[in-house]
């Protein structure tokens, strides 16, 4: 079994993964317990699929292998750089979160699972497994704690010693007996630093965050229109938001990644051009051509469009409103057409007052 499982990790390591950590497949019964608790608080209201059924099902594998045996955790980082870009006030520019700087993870990491279990079946023969990126009903951030990958932070992101939190998970269901490795230790101490630094303070207390209230949340999921009252405070994120990540110390002294897969696959990604992106979600074929093979094709063209007026309203000074103004033009959607009215009116107030 030692042989087996030395064998995985050493295979893991060589499809690009960065960490590997081993789990049982028993029930998640804390993890059901706490999401529990936060859907009855209202934690989660911004997500209405997540049901207290589907946070019960989620929390035991049974349900999605019943054969499984043990958890196979993988991490990947997405610690990625781009290149710096000079800012001009006649050239806002807006901010994506890093994870979208290159290609869509879940077709990579996938890949990369497939890749390796068919090492496995080659030695075990033929296994039963199944793979798991992001958007199955699996826990996958307890699974990693289980599994030793990483501790949870209070910012709710799972921290790795050494590696930070600019990681991706993903996990491999199966049949297999493993000996599973020791469940991750850590501590933020002392440290809120992500707590203070949250502009909608939507990390309410340490290890509980009200997603209806999350930049990244708002900017990626939410459909139709953001409250009025939160716009201001997501400043120039159009895509996620990293703030409480780039503020934890576990990241200071990561040393960058060098996955190729999330290297910046369009130029300036990471701060990019509004006026040239709004240009670029002018219909949805330019749009879908721009961000094939990205995950930026979450938010949708209305999803970015939305976001692409606020930063604008946000950021932009008066060279921005016949943009914005050609752009309200020519949009039919209400949704879109509701922020661009609201970009220009702010614009307006700021040059009269």
């Amino acid at each position: 079994m030692s042989d087996l499982k030395e064998f995985i990790k050493l295979n893991a390591l060589a499809e690009g993964f960065d960490r590997i950590g081993i789990a049982g497949a028993e029930p998640f019964t804390e993890t059901s317990e706490r999401l529990l608790e936060h859907i009855e608080e209202g934690l989660i209201s911004g997500l209405a699929w997540f049901t207290t059924e589907r946070a019960s099902y989620s929390c035991d594998p049974a349900n999605l292998l019943p054969q499984v045996k043990s958890i196979i955790s993988l991490a990947i980082s997405y610690n990625s750089l781009d290149i710096s870009i000079e800012y001009r006030p006649d050239n806002p520019r807006g901010k994506v979160a890093r994870y979208a700087w290159g290609q869509d993870y879940h077709k990579v990491l996938r890949l990369k699972m497939e890749r390796l279990f068919e090492k496995i079946s080659e030695r075990e023969g033929v296994r039963e497994a199944r793979f798991l990126v992001d958007t199955a009903r699996i826990v996958d951030r307890a699974v990693g704690q289980r599994a030793g990958v990483g501790f949870f932070g209070k910012n709710t992101n799972l921290i790795s010693k050494g590696l930070g939190s600019y990681f991706f998970l993903c996990e491999i269901l199966t049949d297999l007996e493993l000996e599973p490795d020791t469940t991750a230790i850590g501590t933020c101490g002392n440290c809120t630093r992500c707590l203070d630094a949250c502009p909608t303070q939507a990390i309410v207390a340490p290890w509980k965050l009200d997603n209806a209230r999350c930049i990244s949340y708002l900017t990626i999921e939410k459909r139709g229109s953001i409250e009025p009252s939160l716009r201001d405070s997501i400043g120039e994120w159009i895509f996620g938001c990293d703030i409480c990540q780039q503020v934890c110390p576990y990241n200071f002294k990561v040393v960058p990644s060098n996955h190729p897969e999330f290297i910046p696959s369009i130029p300036g990604i990471s701060q990019p051009e509004l006026l040239e992106w709004l240009r670029l979600t002018a219909t949805e074929e330019s749009f879908r051509a721009q961000f094939k093979d990205t995950s930026l094709l979450r938010t949708k063209r209305t999803g970015l469009r939305r976001n692409l007026a606020i930063v604008l309203g946000n950021t932009g000074g008066s060279d921005a409103l016949s943009y914005l103004y050609t752009a309200l033009v020519e949009e039919t959607d209400p949704v879109v057409k509701e922020h661009l009215e609201w970009a220009i009116q702010k614009l307006l107030h700021v040059m009269v007052s």
